[in-house]
């Protein structure tokens, strides 16, 4: 037999590691199934063929330990009901739980963890009334497959007091050899005691899954069933004490037809499975035609390379202006028009093409919470339910992957701290159960994530006690908050409004993370409080992270862009326009009173005269600013380059792009603009003019793209 090579070997782990996430969710699925029906018999099975096929992908990876420990689970489900004080499902949540850590450690060639928990609960099962364990005596074998002079045998044995055993043993499916392997236990067996009974006996012409022998010997059960534990031979040892009180010899027709009628049973049900398998495979194979699994890096080069064509789109956009410009009237210029306008469609097909293949519908996420909630739910001795909607919203798979841990956090907050115990639920007049609901959908160019509950809300009083208690803000500065910054306080860090701290809530470290996540994404986190009814958390995101829509504008005779979608409307003003509210400049825009950002230094016209300026009016929640700008230089699509913190040390800025003609625009981090301009209204600042960052930091930015600046 060829081995494999390296290459193909890590090709084969990598598939496997891949393929074990989804078995393990599909555990954790039919577990949670199982969990409100513990007497479905179809979800039973399908834990055991997920563990089946568990098990003989581990193998062929050569991850053995993984594979035993499924093959064990997988023995002790084949009674498909619970004689212990365990349920399958909850054995189902701990083996779904021991797999993952083992393949985190076999991906990472770390230690393997512990099993012993899962061991426990398999042999509590497996050592329930009826069902003995391996290697331990019971005096009732049940076994009726012996002749008529093999009963004869073993009750001659009896007769003359030796000790007789019945051996079942289950021979290791991926063994080679399985015949030899059958005479290897049979040796084995031979030199401990004399074999009575053998079924099936003779040589067989397909090789037996499973072996029985009765044996006389003078050892114990356990001494025996560990002769015959021969790695890659034996699966399974099962060593059952035969007593003088059980006549072989009279073993009716009655447990014979039973016998038989559970071994045509058997052979029914694995052909009906073998048939299911069948169907499945050939429709899988049908889809798998159509179907190519792609490393996401080499998508990212795609999008990439089609970031630049897109860059090289603009500079023959504008070499073609700078032509017409110089020869109106030459006949080339039309057709030069025409080729350009083509590749621009050709271009944009491809953009867009691409950008399909990096979405992802957001079920891939939401799959792993109803397990997460079950959990969550139980530690906190509470009763909450999880409605999904929106499962085939597709987003950016890098954007999908960063808000997992966001995602978490508020879910886990939703059911410690927004859902009622069942007690106060009922006071309340709600059902017992709580509710958590998760949904998706499109709104514009952004993808909106919802996180709600129907629990107790939010207390924006109580939010303001315990933020003023834990020395976040003064007493006067919470007295100067609208509703809406109260809120923004429970997504600071150190904020917590739990009375005590628990595995779950209490340590202020949670909802800190949402918001730093969604700043560096470039979303937003709005808030929608209601109280004695619950909450609402929205997620707003952008598609994507590559491309965007962006309006350029100029500070100081300097080029910045900002996305589209932030900007809600453009307002012309003039510096008289302006006045002075505590340290802030604002502006009156119709019937509200807009606080403005001044990006650069303010200028007046010659001979004394007002300036005219531009306010850019940005939205990011419920709230909105103004951005004083100079000049407005149009939209274009944008390619973003991100940009370390050696080439730019300012927090206003999270990435740049490359224009046609080789300038280079700086896009604007409107979350850390309107941070640093919520800050300085806090503590009673006034924000500094020219807000932007330094002529180096420019200089290093236009460095790191390869331009002059």
């Amino acid at each position: 037999m060829t081995a494999f090579s390296d290459d193909r070997a890590r090709e084969l782990r990598e598939l496997f590691f891949e393929s074990a996430q989804e078995l393990l969710q599909a555990l954790n699925e039919d577990a949670l199934r199982l969990d409100k029906q513990p007497e479905d018999v179809e979800s039973i099975r399908a834990i055991r063929r997920t563990v089946h096929t568990l098990k003989g992908d581990a193998a062929a990876c050569g991850f053995r330990e993984l594979s035993d420990l499924a093959h064990e689970l997988e023995d002790a489900l084949a009674a498909e009901k619970v004689s212990g004080p365990l349920s399958l499902a909850e054995i189902a949540f701990t083996a779904a739980d021991t797999f993952g850590e083992m393949l985190a450690c076999y991906r990472r060639q770390l230690p393997l963890p512990s099993a012993a928990p899962l061991h426990e609960m398999v042999q509590q099962l497996t050592g329930g009334p009826g069902s003995p364990s391996p290697g331990k005596v019971s005096d009732s074998s049940g076994f009726a497959g012996w002749t008529e002079y093999q009963k004869a045998a073993i009750q001659n044995a009896l007769a003359e007091g030796k000790r007789v055993y019945h051996l079942g043993l289950n021979l290791d499916p991926h063994c080679a050899m399985p015949i030899a392997a059958r005479q290897l236990l049979l040796n084995a067996v031979k030199m401990l005691g004399e074999v009575l009974g053998e079924f099936p006996g003779g040589t067989v012409a397909q090789s037996p899954k499973r072996l029985d022998l009765a044996v006389a010997a003078d050892c114990s059960a356990e001494q025996l069933a560990l002769k015959c534990r021969i790695p890659t031979v034996a699966a399974h040892v099962q060593v059952d004490e035969i007593h003088a009180s059980q006549n072989p010899v009279s073993v009716g027709d009655s447990q014979v037809a039973t016998v038989e009628e559970r071994q045509i049973a058997e052979t029914t049900e694995d052909a009906s499975a073998s048939s299911e398998r069948e169907n499945r495979a050939t429709s899988f194979a049908a889809g798998a035609e159509n179907i190519v699994r792609v490393e996401a890096e080499r998508i990212d080069n795609v999008l990439n390379l089609v970031g630049e064509l897109i860059i090289g789109k603009s500079m023959l956009q504008q070499v073609l202006n700078e032509f017409v410009r110089r020869h109106p009237k030459d006949a080339a210029r039309s057709r030069f028009s025409d080729a350009l306008g083509f590749q621009a469609r050709v271009l944009n097909d491809l953009q867009r093409s691409v950008m399909k293949i990096r979405m992802v519908p957001v079920e891939q996420l939401f799959r792993r919470f109803p397990r997460m909630v079950r959990d969550v739910a139980k530690q906190c001795a509470k009763e909450v339910d999880l409605v999904i909607s929106g499962q085939e919203t597709d987003l950016d798979k890098g954007l999908l992957d960063a808000i997992a841990e966001p995602l978490t956090h508020l879910v886990r907050n939703a059911i410690s701290h927004g859902i009622e115990s069942t007690e106060e639920r009922q006071r309340a007049g709600k059902p017992a159960r709580g509710t958590v609901r998760l949904g998706a959908y499109h709104q514009g160019n952004q993808v909106v994530v919802e996180i709600g509950d129907d629990g107790c809300g939010i207390d924006v009083q109580r939010v303001k006690a315990s933020a003023i208690a834990k020395t976040l803000i003064t007493a006067a500065e919470a007295d100067r908050l609208s509703e809406a910054g109260l809120l923004e306080l429970i997504l600071r860090p150190g904020f917590s409004t739990a009375q005590q701290i628990t595995d779950i809530s209490g340590r202020g470290v949670g909802l800190d993370v949402v918001q730093s996540v969604l700043q560096r994404l470039k979303g937003t986190v709005e808030i929608e409080p209601r109280p004695g009814q619950g909450a609402i958390f929205r997620l707003k995101l952008p598609l994507t992270l590559a491309i965007i829509k962006a309006l350029l504008f100029r500070v100081e005779q300097r080029l910045y862009a900002i996305p589209l979608n932030a900007v809600a409307e453009i307002a012309r003003a003039h510096e008289s326009d302006l006045h002075q509210v505590d340290n802030h400049e604002v502006l009156q825009l119709r019937n509200q009173v807009l606080q403005l950002v001044r990006l650069g230094r303010a200028r007046s016209e010659p001979g004394g005269r007002s300036a005219k300026l531009f306010v850019l009016v940005v939205a990011t929640g419920e709230r909105k600013l103004g951005l004083i700008v100079d000049a407005l230089e149009g939209e274009e699509e944008l390619v973003i380059k991100a940009l370390d913190d050696q080439t730019v040390s300012t927090d206003l800025v999270s990435g740049a792009s490359i224009l046609g003609d080789g300038r280079v625009v700086l896009i604007l981090n409107l979350a850390a603009v309107l941070e640093r301009s919520a800050t300085a209204r806090r503590n009673g600042w006034a924000v500094p003019s020219g807000l932007l960052l330094s002529q180096a930091d420019r200089a290093r930015a236009a460095s790191a793209g390869g331009v002059q600046p």
